[in-house]
């Protein structure tokens, strides 16, 4: 199977509401295919929708009228904001109500999260392991985080670490950690990374190679999902690991304002209209 049962588990809610996009229902249908225990899972969620929708409508249509009030509560507050700020953004504000109105309910809840949806941005590496490795907490552990350390180890110097979350539509991960270890430690963590692999990623998101003067020791490349890497530079003793995970092959995060240009692999282009998805799109229509 392409994708852990974990990756599968997060985007169920979506496939059952009949919200997530095409390219990830395919996914989620070819894993459903071959794996007996999330289809078992799958379809005590839709027995569980129907009981649901059949004993609670009239309470749910209560609670979206109820937000629909909210949200037209809080445009009235900030109409002075609103003629301060400008026409671009009063546009915004116009699509989005629009859009509240003519697609009901499930329209509604669309676009707020769209809107609402905050980015989560972490630096005290004291919560490393709440955001990354097998002991990080839903929504943010993600099965593609194998190739960064399980935890901080006690002797290393944390140089660098950021860790941010975003889910617009679909989970974004983005962090990179920089740690020196001590002479034994960073022989072992070669060696892990060493057995970690480095999967084929040139040509994918039109990157070229490594970031200038560091060189990859191990590396998680996806065509649809992006990167995750750890590479070694001149400093010594010194392991940069960078994770960059996204969904329908484009990331809505700027990337230059969560990962150090310096980081990034060379070339790395993962804007909506990057040329790689244009490409992929373009295959599939043929």
């Amino acid at each position: 199977m392409r994708y852990s049962c974990d990756v599968i588990k997060d985007l169920l809610p979506l496939y059952c509401d009949k919200v997530c996009t095409k390219d990830s229902a395919k996914i989620i249908e070819e894993h459903l295919a071959e794996c007996p225990s999330c289809k078992a899972l799958y379809q005590k969620m839709v027995e569980s929708t129907k009981i649901e929708e059949t004993v609670a409508e009239e309470e749910y249509e209560k609670q979206q009228v109820e937000s629909i009030k909210k949200v037209k509560k809080k445009w009235k507050k900030g109409k002075a904001k609103f003629l301060a700020i400008g026409i671009p953004v009063g546009i915004a504000i116009a699509f989005i109500l629009t859009r509240l109105s003519a697609f009901g309910a499930m329209g509604m809840l669309l676009v707020l999260n769209s809107v609402t949806s905050r980015i989560e941005t972490y630096t005290d590496v004291a919560e490393y392991e709440t955001y990354i490795g097998p002991k990080a907490i839903s929504p943010y552990y993600h099965a593609g985080t194998d190739i960064f350390p399980e935890h901080i180890p006690a002797d290393a110097t944390v140089v660098d670490y950021q860790y941010t979350y975003y889910n617009p539509w679909d989970p974004q991960y983005v962090a990179y950690l920089t740690l020196t270890y001590e002479d034994e430690e960073f022989a072992q963590e070669m060696d892990r990374l060493a057995e970690c692999g480095i999967e084929d990623y040139t040509g994918r998101y039109t990157v070229t190679g490594p970031p200038k003067g560091y060189r990859i020791e191990a590396m998680d490349s996806d065509e649809y999902m992006g990167f995750v890497y750890a590479m070694t530079s001149e400093k010594e003793n010194t392991v940069t690991y960078v994770m960059i995970h996204f969904c329908n092959y484009f990331l809505d995060l700027d990337i230059h304002e969560y990962v150090p240009d310096e980081y990034l692999l060379e070339g790395f282009d993962a804007t909506q209209d990057n040329p790689y998805r244009e490409q992929i799109h373009a295959e599939k229509q043929k």
